[in-house]
């Protein structure tokens, strides 16, 4: 199996990245595939952050459910 795949972009979208890489060197992209190949592990990186934050977020609420079911254990 290769080790790598291709993906499709619409074509506007494609020249619109082309002249942002040819009008701005400094950012260090030589070509559309790299800049494209960067914003979908940004982009992963993001999501599985967000993600994390959902588990803590769901653990802090079922940590909450456990303490108020204990203190109406010790009001009965």
């Amino acid at each position: 199996m290769s080790k790598y795949s291709t993906i499709s972009i619409p074509k506007e979208l494609h020249e619109e990245i082309e002249e942002l890489i040819t009008k701005n060197p400094e950012l260090g992209y030589t070509s559309v595939a790299e800049l494209c190949k960067e914003a979908i592990r940004l982009r992963l990186s993001e999501i599985k952050m967000e993600q994390q934050e959902n588990y803590l977020s769901q653990e802090e609420v079922e940590e909450l459910l456990m303490m108020i079911e204990k203190s109406l254990r010790k009001r009965k």
